[in-house]
């Protein structure tokens, strides 16, 4: 029996009535409250930010009062949706009833971001048919996810920092200086370093915009006050060099959701810019910093430079297509 029966047999039996809400700019707000809800161990589960940024070309919530799924159009696979592991009481009877919305009719299907505690969702849905979850090759989680301590980044002692501190003495050095990102004031030079950064690098699979166009949306969120968009430009001189944007809308676990990074400087100024974040968010309460996850090896090694608390390894399943 392929999928599209066994869906329509799963149809069959009894189950709630589920609502599609397009996410527009003037909803992130209320999928923020919703979110906040989100047990997934997962950080970006609880992220509009990380939702916003990747579902750009088309953001949905599906689901009633007792169970929620957050859908995106892939940012860069225009056949493709992604579905992100639902939550609460009816996730099997929500996926299914997703997978036969109109708006989705045609598309390849996948479920996005899945982890550890995803696995009885997995288990249901290979009853069905549906093949275990794979590694993804393309979007942020090709490698673990890494959660790393503000206060450990701060003090950077101890042997595992020794290339971090070697990176940040070589900053100390070259006297570069931060400030506390403002859009209305830094949105040009943000511009211009991830222009800059997106045309002087290979980047093999990816277009220009593919690049620039996730800050470029990241800039527009900090407009809106209800979100906790923030983030920290790096200087050299006069010269901007880098910036790092999080998410804070995660004050009850105290973990802040790191969305872009770009750094165009000389050696050390990724480090700076990290350890600037950090401190910025130690002084407004946060205990943690997800570093997400990676598309590239050696994006990843950059990330473990900060000495990660907690790493996460995701998967994603083909439900369609």
């Amino acid at each position: 029996m392929n999928h599209l029966a066994k869906i329509s047999l799963h149809k069959a039996q009894k189950e709630p009535a589920f609502s599609l809400m397009e996410i527009a700019d003037n909803k992130l707000p209320f999928l923020q409250g919703i979110l906040r809800h989100n047990p997934k161990a997962d950080p970006f589960a609880r992220s509009v930010g990380y939702y916003a940024m990747t579902g750009r070309k088309g953001l949905w919530l599906y689901g009633d009062e007792n169970t929620g799924m957050v859908i995106a159009r892939h940012p860069n696979r225009p056949d493709t949706m992604l579905f992100f592991p639902p939550f609460g009481t009816n996730q099997i009877q929500l996926i299914f009833s997703a997978l036969e919305e109109p708006e989705f009719a045609g598309k390849k299907i996948q479920l996005a971001r899945v982890g550890q505690d995803d696995q009885e969702l997995v288990r249901a849905l290979k009853i069905f048919g549906v093949e275990p979850p794979k590694a993804e090759t393309i979007l942020d989680w090709v490698f673990p996810i890494h959660v790393i301590s503000t206060e450990d980044v701060i003090t950077h002692q101890g042997g595992g920092y020794n290339n971090f501190r070697a990176h940040l003495n070589k900053a100390f050095r070259a006297g570069y200086t931060a400030d506390v990102l403002c859009e209305g004031k830094h949105s040009d030079a943000i511009i211009s370093i991830v222009s800059r950064w997106a045309e002087d690098g290979k980047k093999e699979g990816f277009t220009f915009e593919d690049l620039t166009t996730p800050t470029k949306q990241l800039l527009r969120l900090m407009k809106d006050k209800n979100l906790s968009i923030g983030g920290v430009i790096v200087f050299d001189g006069q010269k901007p060099i880098g910036f790092w944007i999080w998410d804070g809308a995660d004050t009850h676990n105290k973990t802040a959701m790191s969305l872009a990074r770009v750094s165009i400087g000389n050696r050390g100024a990724a480090e700076f810019a990290g350890l600037k974040m950090a401190e910025i968010l130690k002084a407004c309460g946060f205990d943690h910093i997800c570093l997400g996850g990676s598309e590239t090896k050696s994006l990843d090694t950059f990330k473990r430079k900060f000495k990660p608390m907690q790493s996460i390894l995701l998967r994603t399943m083909d439900l369609l297509g």
